[in-house]
């Protein structure tokens, strides 16, 4: 099973004249053309993903994490980047909006897994993800780079438990570091001294990891892309949908991965 939850772009009709983001804001303050990268829409026994903009609805937070506690909670009132989001008096949106908004798109989307977490057909789940190739770290307002990938399932750097139970145990988590490392290879330049894969560093697995994880259906890993294996030069303008070089690009990522789920979940 797949799930793609930080994909969309969408903005509510109702919101748009709110948000204070252009377009291409919004692209980057979601996992960037992760629906391009993880399209395996009928590839996979069961996909789910959303449209809806992660800026809007977060689908990997805690329903109860709301602001004006969490700004980047499951409604945010502030990007990545510190920009606000929307032009409204408190600078969030209304108690029945969020509502509205949590049960239009988040309670949908956690319904979606559950479910296709039942097929006897699904033996592994995967949360897909992408990440800025330098962020802040966990703890204080250091930037850190970081590596190629990153798979999480709530443990430590070897994939053990550190304190909360684990959501797939370790060695699925460590073939799947293995195939990762063989099949992207060709990368280890652009990985500039850092890990090509990484077992919960930086990301140990969000919300969705850890919550459907924890159900015991199947396991559950997360998984995270740098971005700057895929996204172009900082010196070229970035538009909502990829040049054609990119979308080659992307689709050969797309390919490469999907060699590397069908080998884990066959083995």
């Amino acid at each position: 099973m797949i799930s793609v939850p930080h994909g969309g772009l969408m903005i509510p009709t109702n919101l748009i004249k709110k948000c204070l983001l252009t377009p291409e804001e919004v692209l980057l303050d979601c996992d960037t053309w992760s629906h391009e990268i993880y399209d395996f829409n009928g590839m996979v026994e069961e996909f789910v993903t959303t449209p809806i903009a992660r800026i809007v609805v977060d689908m990997n937070r805690d329903r109860q994490d709301l602001p004006p506690q969490n700004p980047d909670g499951v409604v945010k009132t502030l990007s990545v980047v510190q920009k606000p989001v929307w032009n409204t008096e408190n600078g969030s949106l209304s108690q029945a909006e969020i509502q509205v908004l949590l049960e239009s798109y988040y309670s949908n989307y956690h319904k979606q897994l559950e479910a296709a977490a039942t097929n006897p057909n699904v033996v592994l789940g995967i949360d897909c993800h992408t990440m800025l190739d330098v962020g802040p770290v966990a703890i204080g307002a250091n930037w850190e780079k970081r590596p190629l990938f990153c798979l999480g399932n709530r443990g430590s750097e070897t994939g053990h438990s550190k304190g909360e139970p684990i959501t797939a145990p370790v060695e699925i988590m460590e073939k799947l570091k293995a195939l990762l490392e063989n099949k992207f290879s060709e990368y280890k330049e652009e990985a500039e001294g850092m890990p090509l894969v990484t077992l919960n560093q930086p990301f140990a697995g969000g919300y969705i990891t850890r919550h459907h994880g924890n159900k015991g259906n199947i396991p559950w890993i997360q998984i995270e892309i740098n971005r700057r294996m895929y996204l172009p030069e900082p010196s070229e303008k970035l538009k909502v949908i990829p040049p054609k070089k990119t979308q080659i690009k992307l689709k050969k990522f797309r390919d490469d991965l999907y060699e590397v789920f069908k080998e884990l979940v066959e083995e």
